[in-house]
């Protein structure tokens, strides 16, 4: 899944990451990146984004325009099937831009329009308040809205669950695997719900080295049953690592994504962790899948909420 992928003002930091460290295949960046911030300080912070994809913005009074650096974004012809607005609600520039960008994607392209939303820690009710009004005319504004909080470390869980996410439907031509459930941008894209909030649930394991893995000689029977038990604790854990404190019992839809050596991926495992989310929520549409990745020494899994209707202090 290729992503227009766009900052504006401080969120551009997460936008320079993803253009350093975002997922690639047949060695092609799925984030085309580029950023928009209202000072030469900000673009000089920023640098992964090619300098041919950052633009500066006049900000006065309330007011940002923005077509210039939007129809240079678009000359530049870059394949994509989804575009990615990350915005900070509590950066007026950037709250501000995220609005004009959702309006000028809206008149010229026909591709989806999700907006990632990096927000401070919502520790009490008033820090709803804030957050919430600004969230409900995003959510208005794009097709679907995800949100992460500034927990400690937040960056490096939102790179690693939006690669696993970008990789859905694309194939590395060099190896020429599938997986046991395959899974594409349609499945991930009706997995949200319109016009509403978004959270993701994430967990990753580094394994051993393949080849001390075969030493151990194991029996089939007892891997395959390590494997499946470590894929239902990487699930319990992704629920207790959410991207933003909501209740997930309220979500209306679900896509669960594992990604990693085919090898460590089991249809019980998978299987289960369908039955656990089931168990939670049982008016939750569950959609599920799998990225391959041969010989990879990490293993991930994504879970996706969405439709979330309640934020939990």
């Amino acid at each position: 899944m290729k992503l227009l992928t766009i900052g504006a003002g401080k969120a551009s930091n997460i936008v320079d990451i993803l253009a350093e460290r975002g997922a690639k295949v047949n060695n092609i960046n799925l984030f085309k990146t580029f950023a928009i911030v209202p000072s030469r300080e900000a673009l000089r912070d920023l640098k992964n984004i090619e300098d041919k994809n950052k633009f500066y913005a006049i900000f006065r009074e309330g007011r940002t325009d923005i077509r210039s650096a939007f129809n240079r974004i678009l000359s530049f012809n870059e394949l994509f099937e989804v575009s990615l607005v990350i915005c900070d609600p509590t950066d007026e520039f950037s709250y501000k831009t995220s609005i004009e960008l959702a309006n000028e994607l809206r008149r010229a392209t026909e591709e989806p329009r999700l907006c990632l939303i990096i927000a401070p820690k919502i520790d009490t009710v008033q820090d709803i308040g804030v957050v919430f009004q600004r969230l409900k005319i995003l959510m208005k504004e794009f097709d679907y809205t995800f949100l992460f909080e500034k927990f400690d470390g937040y960056e490096e869980t939102l790179v690693k669950s939006f690669n696993v996410l970008s990789l859905v439907g694309e194939i590395d031509a060099r190896k020429r695997v599938c997986g046991e459930v395959v899974v594409d941008t349609s499945d991930f894209l009706n997995s949200l719900k319109d016009n509403s909030l978004s959270i993701i649930g994430y967990q990753g394991v580094t394994l051993p080295h393949k080849i001390l893995r075969k030493l151990l000689k194991r029996k089939y029977s007892e891997v395959s049953a390590e494997r499946t038990e470590r894929m239902i604790k990487m699930f319990e854990s992704a629920l207790n690592n959410l991207s933003a404190r909501v209740d997930i019992h309220t979500a209306k839809k679900s896509l669960v994504v594992f990604s990693g050596d085919p090898d460590e991926i089991t249809m019980d495992g998978i299987f289960e962790c369908i039955r656990m989310l089931e168990r939670l929520n049982s008016n939750v549409a569950v959609r599920y899948g799998d990225y391959p990745i041969l010989n990879a020494r990490s293993l991930d899994v994504v879970v996706v909420f969405s439709g979330i209707k309640k934020f939990k202090l």
